[in-house]
């Protein structure tokens, strides 16, 4: 039927046919190469952006966390000023009871001790040995009752601002010198050597509250004859070897012979009502503020106090320092 029909299907000898193949792959080839780039980076953008997502949300829960430790940390720190104010207000009703009690107790005490010695001197009439040894029992308990309340005294005045000390220029080789007068009774009963070591050439004057800076003084020396044994030592040592540094300050120490303080004390020995074990059983009687107060009013004269005990183990040395002029606030 088409036999009459002639087709011819070779091309191996037309170029134009080979270049159009050509051409074809080539163009598959890079349509290929597009799709398949195409393709990867769609996918790795889906990765990124899942990726992205899981971050937010792990952020969103820290962010939650957080928030919800700021709350707790907020509940909490509410609760420690309330408790702080609390205690403030505790501490204060204890202070005016304190102050209240012992300023009462002061006027009945004085009239007992004045009692107590007139009838031990015999002048409410006669008494023999054994009742002047009662009356005598009576008048010293009734005299470390008051150094209590004078303690209490002390603290009550101690503890206003800084503000209310008064600084004057005072020649504090006198002062001590006046306090050491003072317990030269109770050291020559005792039958304690005290010494007074000053340096060679004259300090200056130094601004101080000169009386409080006596009752500092004097609680450590009374503290220092009351521990040591008869027959002990107990020197006050003045030095200026800080005189000429950067901050000119004197150095005083305190030196006795006495018991000594134990390493477990040692970091409570200026707080407030604490007694040392030995203390405690070298003298029952004591109120633990005589050091509190010393260090309160030493640190507010801007100087520092601290101790140690004496290289042989008998007894204990307290040094203290003391700015030569006051800074202005």
């Amino acid at each position: 039927m088409f036999s009459g029909l002639n087709f011819d299907f070779n091309f191996s000898n037309d170029p134009d046919f080979w270049l159009f193949v050509a051409i074809f792959f080539v163009i598959s080839f890079w349509v290929g190469y597009f799709w398949r780039s195409r393709e990867s980076r769609t996918k790795w953008l889906i990765e990124q952006a899942n990726l992205k997502t899981q971050q937010i949300l792990e952020l969103e829960k820290v962010n939650k966390e957080m928030l919800d430790k700021n709350r707790e940390l907020y509940s909490k720190e509410l609760a420690l000023t309330m408790a702080n104010k609390h205690l403030q207000s505790l501490e204060d009703a204890k202070s005016k009871f304190v102050s209240v009690t012992t300023h009462q107790l002061r006027t009945p005490l004085a009239a007992i001790k004045w009692t107590l010695d007139m009838a031990a001197k015999g002048q409410l009439g006669m008494v023999n040995d054994e009742q002047k040894k009662f009356l005598g029992k009576g008048l010293d308990s009734t005299n470390r009752v008051i150094s209590i309340v004078n303690d209490l005294l002390k603290i009550d005045s101690i503890d206003e601002e800084r503000s209310q000390y008064e600084f004057h220029p005072t020649d504090l080789i006198k002062l001590i010198g006046d306090v050491l007068f003072e317990f030269h009774n109770q050291a020559e009963i005792k039958k304690i050597r005290l010494n007074f070591v000053r340096p060679e050439t004259n300090i200056p004057f130094l601004d101080i509250d000169a009386d409080k800076i006596r009752i500092a003084i004097e609680n450590l020396v009374d503290n220092a004859i009351k521990y040591t044994i008869e027959g002990g030592e107990v020197s006050v040592i003045v030095s200026d070897n800080r005189l000429n540094s950067a901050e000119g300050a004197i150095e005083i120490s305190i030196s006795d012979t006495g018991i000594g303080i134990s390493s477990g004390d040692a970091s409570r020995i200026f707080q407030k009502f604490f007694r040392a074990g030995n203390a405690i059983q070298k003298e029952p009687d004591g109120s633990g503020l005589g050091l509190f107060i010393a260090r309160d009013i030493i640190e507010k004269h801007r100087g520092a106090i601290w101790f140690k005990n004496r290289p042989d183990g008998q007894g204990t040395i307290f040094t203290f320092t003391l700015p030569l002029h006051q800074k202005k606030v």
